[in-house]
């Protein structure tokens, strides 16, 4: 199973710009590049994703796999990608789904599950830091003493049982001088390098005064980006999930039908998608949207909300985070794999 025991996004340049509002492509000979930009209001939390990857570090194909031993005919460099990069298959049985690097050898890579058959292709893509997605603290407001911080930014544990999941780690941005710049936990560990995984959230949290612009830029998807969906018996589950693309998806088109257990009888819903509003304003914030996918036959099969309102077209903006609470039913792993909202 991919990416579940973490369980745990590079110049503006080239064919494609993209917005949280607007998506433009050309013909392009590189790998199409954007920014998605949102607005945290001063005494507000915004849920965001990174919809957007740094560049690709390796683009190749499987010559052959034991286990998850991925022997390649590129020569590598020792190390070079172990628990920084992650590997995600563009193609075969697994495709859209990613797994950590945690070995790497001269002619071979290692991923942390059984990802890929020989002959399907893969790119290794770096994981996001905190320093790396808020590049000298751009898009997040330094604190010059860190026992007042002016903003931070949460991160999930997605090894956490349960629902209704709070943050487990905040982090701020230090302005130095003495320590360096840099960010630091709230119990002022140096923090740089902590990592941000594309199948979840963070929530900046701002408390400067002021409002903060983050401006996330990187390498837009051209394939699917996917991740895994558990389910726990005799207890329900909350899966902390992003659209992980620089455009909307609506629950129709979303693929979420493939890891949500469609309910026969809605006013008893066996499992829910429940979206957070960045238009609302304040700290502590839960999802405004809960959703259930109905079973028919009538009226027709589709998303509805919990007060029974048709919701095919309820949206999941670029970067959005949502959560998906499997109900009390099976131990159970399942992949998503949005379909891309747009087309390069």
């Amino acid at each position: 199973m991919m990416n579940t025991s973490q369980k745990l996004i590079a110049l503006l340049s080239g064919a494609a710009l993209l917005s949280v509002s607007s998506l433009t492509a050309q013909t392009a000979t590189t790998a199409p590049v954007g920014y998605v930009t949102t607005t945290t209001p001063t005494g507000d939390d915004t849920q965001i994703g990174v919809p957007l990857a740094q560049a690709t570090a390796l683009a190749s194909v499987a010559d052959s796999v034991s286990d998850a031993v991925v022997t390649v005919s590129a020569t590598l460099v020792a190390n070079a990608y172990d628990n920084t990069h992650y590997v995600l298959a563009t193609s075969g049985a697994n495709a859209g789904q990613w797994s950590e690097v945690v070995t790497t050898a001269a002619n071979s890579i290692t991923t942390a599950e059984v990802l890929l058959a020989a002959g399907d292709t893969f790119e290794v893509i770096p994981f996001w830091t905190l320093a790396t997605a808020f590049p000298g603290g751009a898009g997040i407001a330094a604190s010059a003493n860190p026992s007042i911080p002016s903003s931070l930014i949460l991160v999930n544990d997605l090894t956490a049982a349960g629902i209704n999941l709070a943050p487990t780690g905040a982090y701020l941005y230090f302005a130095g001088p003495s320590p360096a710049p840099g960010f630091y936990s709230t119990t002022f560990a140096p923090s740089d390098d902590v990592r941000l995984t594309p199948e979840t959230f963070v929530t900046i949290r701002n408390q400067s005064g002021s409002s903060i612009d983050s401006t996330f830029s990187g390498t837009v998807a051209t394939s699917v980006v996917g991740t895994t969906v558990v389910g726990v018996a005799g207890a329900a589950q909350d899966n902390l999930l992003v659209n992980p693309y620089p455009a909307p998806i609506t629950l129709a088109n979303s693929g979420l039908t493939n890891v949500v257990e469609s309910s026969p009888n809605p006013s008893i819903p066996l499992d829910l998608v429940l979206i957070y509003d960045t238009s609302v304003v304040g700290v502590n914030q839960a999802p405004t949207g809960t959703y259930l996918h109905y079973a028919g036959p009538s009226p027709a099969a589709g998303w509805y909300s919990t007060t029974f309102q048709a919701s095919d077209n309820v949206e999941i903006p670029a970067g959005g985070a949502f959560i998906v609470r499997k109900g009390s039913g099976n131990d159970e792993t399942l992949a998503w794999n949005p379909t891309l909202p747009y087309t390069l």
